[in-house]
């Protein structure tokens, strides 16, 4: 009696256990996310010569990801940041992706913000299969740097162009001056810019590299001022502060020409009113002052968390996490498609403007023209 209740009971088990795995099943088609959290990498200039440009994209990066895991839901790995400081250095940079790698084993790095630190640890990151978005590197030979190589920047090669092409056309330049920092971008925007503004008629006078860092720039703009020149066409970070300064104490009259960098709530602190009139290009459609729901949200999310204002890059850097969480989410968080997902983005709405990844990993985004007026910074033109 006792074998056939021992028999009875086994069989109703077996009963149980089957059904408990017709319901489910271990071979779910639906697929579950591989972790509970993820980490990301963040690979920024938080201190050095760049670090004023390095910090608020830091911020923004900090600010979408608190964001994103504020509104997961249960089903939903949690985002952990880790970050290393780049110093906008390459040996730095190289030396952080591989901590990151070897001690953290992540597989997505959002940075490094600068071109030549991002063409340092590229070929590091194509060997070990890491995805990385960079939110400021515009460097043209980022675009073949490799497959697993994003960002949310546009390279110099479009950018430079229509730079060149809108000193021609929109600004009536035709003699300019070229002084750029001797790095990766600012070497690969000169190279577009000349050759794009002697195409389209303009003539390159002079040209200039600077060492990053610089900070006497009298012996440059002493050769500028003996030649007749429209424009200084000038591609630094913070040595744009002492250059505009020394121009002035040189008496230097010919108009400042800069790049997307120059939107830097520090540099109108600093220059005061000799940043008046200074011309630069524009990447993308954020504008601090718009009345767009997304823009007026961003902004105040922004500055509520860090107590001061989003800068051009905090933008760039906040789509970039942004972007990532929309390749992992499409994923279904399958750590080794997130890549494949990346390339099919395609009309992601963000902060900065419209953006899809092309074959290369690049971004286009609307380009426009902009100044300084009143102490603030305002459109000029808008360029297609």
């Amino acid at each position: 009696m006792k074998r056939l209740t021992n028999l009875i009971t086994g069989r109703a088990l077996l009963i149980v256990v089957l059904g408990i795995l017709i319901v489910f099943p271990s071979g779910c088609s639906k697929k579950r996310s591989e972790a509970k959290e993820i980490k990301i990498g963040v690979l920024m200039p938080l201190t050095g010569d760049a670090a004023s440009i390095g910090v608020p994209a830091w911020n923004g990066i900090q600010l979408a990801i608190e964001q994103i895991n504020s509104r997961r839901n249960s089903e939903e790995p949690l985002l952990e940041l880790v970050s290393e400081d780049t110093k906008a250095l390459p040996a730095e940079g190289l030396s952080a992706l591989q901590k990151l790698i070897s001690i953290e084993k992540l597989k997505f790095v959002i940075g490094p913000l600068t071109s030549t630190v991002t063409l340092a640890v590229a070929p590091l990151a194509e060997q070990k299969k890491v995805v990385i978005i960079s939110p400021g590197a515009s460097a043209p030979k980022i675009s073949e740097s490799g497959d697993y190589i994003f960002r949310s920047e546009i390279s110099e090669k479009l950018g430079g162009a229509i730079q060149a092409t809108m000193a021609v056309n929109k600004l009536a330049y035709r003699r300019v001056a070229c002084v750029y920092i001797n790095t990766d971008y600012g070497a690969g925007l000169f190279g577009v810019f000349k050759k794009s503004f002697e195409q389209g008629g303009g003539s390159v006078v002079l040209s200039e590299a600077f060492d990053q860092g610089e900070t006497d720039f009298r012996a440059i703009i002493s050769k500028i001022k003996s030649e007749e020149v429209d424009a200084v066409f000038l591609v630094a970070i913070d040595e744009v502060i002492n250059f505009v300064r020394q121009k002035k104490e040189l008496g230097l009259v010919a108009q400042i020409y800069t790049t997307p960098i120059f939107e830097n709530k520090l540099y109108l602190e600093k220059l005061g009113e000799l940043a008046e009139g200074i011309v630069y290009v524009y990447y993308g459609t954020y504008n601090p002052e718009s009345q767009d729901d997304r823009t007026i949200s961003f902004v105040r999310a922004y500055e509520s968390r860090f107590n001061s204002a989003p800068t051009y890059y905090s933008a760039n850097a906040y789509d970039a996490a942004y972007m990532l969480y929309t390749a992992l989410k499409e994923s279904k968080y399958q750590l080794k498609t997130v890549k494949d997902a990346l390339y099919n983005i395609k009309n992601f709405e963000g902060v900065s403007g419209t953006m899809s990844f092309d074959s290369n990993g690049d971004v286009t985004k609307d380009v426009s023209l902009k100044t300084v007026e009143n102490g603030t910074f305002q459109f000029y033109k808008n360029v297609r």
